[in-house]
């Protein structure tokens, strides 16, 4: 048996990432849920639990179920097994590669969790959106050591930003540590926040996760407005960093209900075929006592996942425009053009058709279409305000129709993202 170092693993729902046997276990399955028996009586974060766990596993071997599978039946059929009775999605077996030795120079945890070499960047997107909005898309929290040069990089980027956005609806889980740095660039480095704890049962030890200035300090951003992005699949490191900010009032959570994974993991080699990852302790926020396993963080705002950037972009756009930002009303104004344009019918599109200095208008099948006179091409506006239209697939152009005072439609202005204006009158 070998132990790996305690981290956070995603769903072990589709762990078909290493070569697997194909020949059947047969009798030595007894062999082996005796083993793990054994293993999760000694190691699962709870005691009676993994008493009573250990049991159903002897049981249901007693009972055949283990009986004539290959190594990836028996792997997956077992993972169901753990996953079911306990409810625990960290719970997981697979099959190591025929022929599989340990290297002396092996870092247990990346056998624990492979993904941790097989995903050579985590930081899918970093970028700013409209409204100086700074976004990061994180579809995992790679170990640190590995994480540390692009943490570092990403906040350098986001720096300035007016608000936050850390897109984790397709991240799985990874290190805490990781969790830890992203998170202290996220308060003031000269206060340290105590963020989460992790009590251990093989080693009856408790250890707490604060925020730090191991950091490029001039790059925090402990005022700037931050928003996390979360869906189902969001699990176990990920669901650590929503919920730690959530408790500390520090973001605003937007999308679905998290998968529900709390329990840190250590690996054991059973049989020297298999990898079993065993929940050996439990996370432990220092405001509620409690943490997320089982139920999920819960948003603050509760949206499809499909729909929660959106969302997101439409609140801190909304908010920053009320401070008088302009270019925040540019990306408002865009946005809403995608999300939330007005309807009118054909009857009120119609007021607008007709022809102005040098531009005109007219209906086309219930849409109102506009051209630049002597432009070959029309282009459909979608009404974004009261007298307010921008061009569809064109950004930074608004369009507002100016009435006399008994209502009648006058002209048009023009107004551009860059800061100048032009207007042409009805003929």
């Amino acid at each position: 048996m070998i132990s790996m170092s305690s981290v956070f693993v995603p769903s072990v729902c589709a762990l078909s990432l290493l070569p697997i046997f194909g020949q059947a276990v047969g009798n030595a399955a007894e062999d082996l849920i005796s083993e793990l028996a054994q293993e999760i009586r000694d190691n699962y974060v709870f005691p009676e639990i993994g008493q009573r766990t250990a049991d159903y596993l002897l049981e249901r071997n007693a009972e055949g179920a283990y009986e004539g599978l290959d190594g990836q039946q028996l792997a997956m059929t077992i993972t169901q097994d753990l996953q079911g009775f306990t409810k625990d999605r960290h719970f997981g077996v697979r099959v190591l590669p025929e022929g599989w030795q340990p290297q002396p120079d092996t870092d247990s945890s990346d056998i624990a969790d492979p993904r941790r070499n097989t995903t050579p960047n985590a930081f899918m997107r970093v970028e700013r959106l409209d409204g100086n909005i700074g976004y990061l898309d994180l579809n995992g929290f790679m170990q640190v050591d590995s994480a540390r040069a692009n943490t570092h990089a990403a906040m350098q980027l986001l720096h300035g930003s007016s608000a936050l956005i850390f897109d984790l609806r397709d991240n799985g889980g990874g290190d805490p540590e990781t969790v830890q740095l992203i998170t202290s660039y996220l308060f003031d480095p000269d206060e340290p926040v105590h963020l989460n704890s992790l009590y251990f049962r093989p080693s009856d030890e408790m250890t707490e996760f604060w925020t730090h200035d191991e950091i490029e300090v001039a790059n925090a951003m402990p005022e700037v407005p931050v928003y996390v992005l979360t869906s189902g699949y969001t699990f176990s490191a990920a669901e650590e960093f929503s919920y730690n900010l959530q408790c500390l009032d520090r973001a605003t959570i937007i999308g679905e209900t998290t998968g529900g994974g709390a329990h840190p993991v250590d690996g054991f080699i059973l049989d020297d075929r298999f990898v079993v990852n065993i929940p050996v302790g439990r996370a432990i926020n220092p405001i509620t006592q409690t943490n997320w396993e089982g139920t999920g963080v819960k948003p603050d705002v509760e949206v499809p996942a499909a729909h929660a950037l959106d969302h997101a972009m439409m609140g801190i756009l909304e908010e920053l425009v009320e401070q008088g930002d302009e270019s925040a009303r540019w990306g408002l104004i865009n946005l809403k053009s995608r999300m939330n344009p007005m309807e009118l019918s054909a009857e009120q599109l119609s007021e607008y058709a007709g022809q102005y200095t040098d531009r005109e208008l007219q209906m086309d099948d219930g849409d109102l279409m506009y051209r630049r006179k002597g432009r070959p091409s029309w282009s459909r506006l979608i009404a974004v305000g009261e007298d307010q239209f921008v061009i569809d697939g064109f950004d930074g152009f608004l369009m507002t129709f100016e009435r006399n005072r008994i209502g009648e439609i006058t002209r048009i202005v023009g107004s551009y993202e860059q800061g100048h204006t032009d207007s042409s009158d009805r003929e």
